[in-house]
């Protein structure tokens, strides 16, 4: 289960940033019907909550909704995120609203975003399992500390080169060099962020 919500929304316009949010999950989940076993909806205009097929699944979703999240509103806005592991009581064929889910895992999902918001964290995850959540704290830990120095154009970049996976093609788009796309994602985090959150995700499809 995840959910999440818009963070400094009223600063930015709450009006303006419900469009923004509503559009980047419409668009999410047009992209990735397969991950998303219920589509993510938005609730009261910030917030957000849907499900996703796996642990790499759900990491996709909160890369990409993070970043259109910046990139859209130029930095100005940002996200958080609560994951939660665990069943849920009902069967998901054709459900269109998360919010009528119960469960563990809905449970779990809405303590995670409890606590990033308390702790000031963009994403935690509430697995039932103390060493798995410790894990994911620290992954997380280090991504958030990499991508909170990323700008609206550093976010556009690793956005489009998860599009592509392959820099050549970005740097092709772009019209600039190979070197000059490998050093930027390189110097910025980029891919070790790739790598982070891919290992996190697929541990946690082996432990669910």
């Amino acid at each position: 289960m995840l959910s999440g919500d818009l963070v400094a929304s009223r600063a930015y316009g709450a009006g303006k940033a419900a469009r923004v949010l509503s559009e980047i999950v419409n668009e999410v989940n047009a992209r990735f019907p397969e991950e998303l076993l219920v589509p993510l909806d938005v609730i009261q205009g910030d917030a957000f909550q849907g499900v996703a097929a796996g642990g790499p699944e759900a990491l996709v979703l909160v890369f990409r909704v993070q970043g259109e999240i910046i990139v859209r509103s130029e930095g100005r806005l940002k996200s958080r995120f609560g994951l939660g592991l665990g069943a849920i009581d009902q069967a998901l064929a054709g459900v269109a609203d998360p919010s009528l889910l119960t469960g563990p895992a809905f449970v779990a999902a809405a303590e995670a975003l409890v606590r990033a918001r308390k702790e000031k964290r963009q994403i935690v995850l509430q697995s039932g399992r103390a060493d798995l959540d410790a894990v994911a704290d620290g992954t997380f830990g280090l991504v958030e500390f990499v991508w909170k120095r990323w700008s609206a154009e550093v976010w556009r970049r690793a956005l489009r080169y998860d599009e592509v996976a392959d820099i050549g093609t970005l740097a092709e788009e772009l019209g600039v060099s190979y070197q000059a796309v490998h050093k930027q994602l390189h110097a910025r985090g980029v891919l070790p962020v790739r790598d982070a959150l891919g290992g996190l995700g697929r541990l946690l499809e082996e432990v669910g």
